[in-house]
């Protein structure tokens, strides 16, 4: 995928992080490469931003999610921190057919991603949890894709009362390069087959059409994000859109009133009471 493409990409994920996204790539399509080492050197430390495999306690296994979700670790990830769904999947895979494994806590802390693999995961999770109890716990935030992801969990619980939940919704952008080339002396012109093959073109203002044919895309990722909440909380469609999936953040209670979250609890205390019923 291009850097260009990775900017208008449809995600699940909060405003304010896409916004720190987008500025990076941004950056890269300008031609400011990213020197991992220089930014070691001013860090005085490497960036070590390697995935941990899960944790085992009392028969308990944990699998954290954390920082910006992508279906493959990549350079932002790197810097930031971030998670890969297709490593997670193969964490969830590796603790499910481990038989000292009675049972699975997601550890969340997240404010969401790429659409790309997250509906993946998501089905994993549920799936899963047919074979060995799987709770999720938000601890910081569980939004967007981490939600989308944390829902599938048998029971959902957040970590105390400042713990933030949902941002249900879908994004997206156009860049409009058009100017940017104007200036540099460059215009580029896109040879195509296909009406819609460039109908949101980049390399010009973003038309009617354009627009038409974006918004279309993002609501229907967004029908397909409610959908699955809706499977993985056991309610209506109708009740997601009403009480849950109109793009707020909800804190604490908040989040448990609107049917986001089941109830609050410490990692200490799941991993307890998820060891006991375990040996019961």
């Amino acid at each position: 995928m291009s850097i260009l493409n990775v900017i208008n990409a449809p995600w699940v994920i909060t405003p304010d992080k896409l916004r720190e996204i987008q500025a990076i790539y941004s950056a890269h399509l300008r031609g400011e490469k990213g020197d991992i080492e220089a930014i070691e050197a001013k860090l005085g430390r490497p960036l070590a931003n390697e995935r941990v495999p899960y944790t085992l306690t009392d028969g308990v296994a944990v699998i954290a999610i954390e920082g910006v979700i992508a279906k493959r670790m990549n350079m932002f990830t790197q810097i930031s921190g971030g998670t890969s769904t297709e490593l997670v999947t193969q964490d969830l895979r590796a603790a499910l057919v481990d038989p000292a494994v009675n049972s699975i806590i997601l550890s969340i802390d997240s404010p969401g991603g790429t659409v790309d693999g997250t509906q993946a995961l998501s089905d994993q999770v549920f799936s899963a949890r047919r074979v060995k109890p799987i709770v999720a716990l938000a601890s910081g935030v569980m939004a967007s894709a981490a939600y989308w992801i944390g829902s599938a969990a048998q029971a959902v619980f957040i970590s105390e009362q400042t713990t933030m939940t949902g941002s249900i919704g879908v994004v997206t952008s156009h860049v409009d390069m058009s100017r940017a080339e104007e200036q540099k002396g460059v215009k580029t012109t896109e040879i195509y087959a296909g009406k819609f093959k460039r109908i949101a073109s980049s390399y010009s203002p973003l038309s009617d059409d354009g627009r038409t044919s974006i918004q279309e895309q993002v609501d229907y990722l967004y029908s397909i994000f409610v959908g699955d909440v809706a499977r993985n909380r056991g309610v209506s469609v109708d009740a997601v859109l009403k009480t849950m999936a109109d793009g707020r953040v909800f804190t604490g209670q908040q989040g448990i009133n609107a049917g986001l979250a089941d109830g609050v609890a410490t990692l200490a205390g799941l991993t307890h009471r998820l060891s006991l019923a375990g040996k019961g």
